[in-house]
């Protein structure tokens, strides 16, 4: 019982005073460890004596005002061994091209203030034995704000005895390696996505090789880079088309694009049929003219010109259409192949996804076919034409 209630340096408590606060911290370890392997019998003068000898050792920049002991607890009061140096920091910044460079201008601003005041008043002499946590502040900050970021830090010499701390910085992994763009269009011509996307491979080059979480906190601008490239674009300029952005990070990228345009649509088709006679290749030219006479109601004008490719056999149709929601289509068509009227409703395709397309002549008959688009270029359908002995059909569709 009387071993339990003996004071024991196994409780206690180093406390340092005198020094900035991530740099106590160190020293208050280095001195517990010394501390707690102290006999519990040794005179509270034996143990003021030797903590402050090993004290003015281990923290090297420092002398000792006053060890005082409280039971078990332990206060080391410690002041500079001469005048602080100035110090100065300069943020060593790594080599990235417009526009990501102004990205980490933006997350850096600021950044060496609050790292100038870590070393304020403290003596070089101290980052003998506190560099690690120094290192560890200063990582601490530069994390929240340039996350993937590994930092590293060199003392030199500068200008009237001034001391000069040096940050850089050093892309950790994992880093990104490619960014996907994909274009989704019923607007614009499939034939002309492949040169939009190698510019914004060329416009995405400057993101390459930065940190994926860096480039997470940075989606926004990311999107916002997409949408720069594609306004500079002539096709777009002149279709007066309007950029939908998303975007997914990771060490391959990807942005999913929506470019509808506004004044223009247009796309070319070649077909083929199986599980039908007297059905031949064909292909097909879609060109209409849009407006937005109303908000959220677009209306197209267009004409659809389909040859078959065994006879040369054109038929001509013209009609019109508006959107009241996204992608889905009401309206009606004229077509000189049976000198009739139509009413048609179509969910357009995308890639990758399922698509489909209704018609409905005013003496009765029904045409229609439900659809899947593996990719920018190629679709199946299965269709249904009342006008045909065999009625249901498969048709595949190259898309141009």
């Amino acid at each position: 019982m009387c071993l339990l209630l003996m004071p024991s340096p196994l409780w206690a408590a180093v406390r340092v005073e005198g020094l900035n606060g991530w740099l106590a911290s160190g020293a208050e370890r280095s001195l517990g460890a010394v501390y707690e392997h102290i006999p519990p019998g040794e005179t509270s003068g034996y143990k003021e004596s030797l903590i402050k000898v090993v004290a003015e050792r281990l923290l090297s920049g420092y002398v000792v005002k006053r060890v005082a002991l409280s039971g078990s607890d332990v206060l080391v009061l410690l002041e500079p061994r001469s005048a602080p140096p100035g110090w100065s920091v300069e943020l060593i910044r790594p080599n990235l091209s417009p526009p990501v460079d102004g990205w980490f201008e933006s997350d850096a601003d600021g950044l060496a203030g609050d790292i100038a005041s870590l070393v304020e008043g403290v003596p070089t002499e101290a980052l003998a034995w506190g560099d690690l946590d120094l290192k560890r502040e200063i990582d601490a900050i530069c994390s929240s704000r340039l996350p993937g970021w590994r930092t590293s830090i060199m003392i030199r010499s500068a200008p009237e005895d001034g001391v000069r701390l040096e940050v850089s910085f050093t892309p950790d992994q994992p880093l990104t390696l490619a960014v996907t763009p994909r274009i989704n269009s019923s607007s614009i011509p499939v034939m002309l996505h492949s040169n939009l996307r190698d510019d914004l491979l060329k416009g995405f080059a400057p993101v390459i090789g930065i940190p994926v979480p860096w480039l997470e906190a940075h989606r926004d601008d990311l999107v916002a880079l997409g949408r720069e490239i594609l306004s500079d674009e002539y096709i777009v300029e002149s279709a007066r088309a309007v950029p939908e952005v998303t975007a997914r990070t990771g060490v391959v990228s990807e942005l999913d694009i929506d470019l509808e345009s506004n004044r223009y649509a247009a796309w070319v088709w070649f077909a083929v049929y199986s599980g039908v006679e007297d059905r031949y290749p064909e292909a097909g030219l879609h060109f209409g003219r849009r407006t937005l006479p109303f908000n959220g109601w677009e209306v197209e004008l267009y004409g659809e010109f389909i040859v078959s490719l065994n006879d040369w056999d054109l038929e001509s149709r013209f009609g019109t259409r508006w959107a009241p929601w996204r992608n889905i289509w009401f309206g009606g068509e004229w077509s000189d192949a049976d000198s009739s009227w139509w009413l048609r409703a179509s969910v357009e395709s995308r890639p990758r996804k399922p698509y489909a397309w209704l018609r409905y002549s005013l003496e009765g008959e029904t045409n229609g076919g439900l659809g899947y688009r593996f990719n920018d270029f190629m679709s199946i359908e299965l269709n249904y034409d009342s006008r045909f002995g065999d009625s249901w059909y498969v048709r595949g569709l190259v898309n141009l």
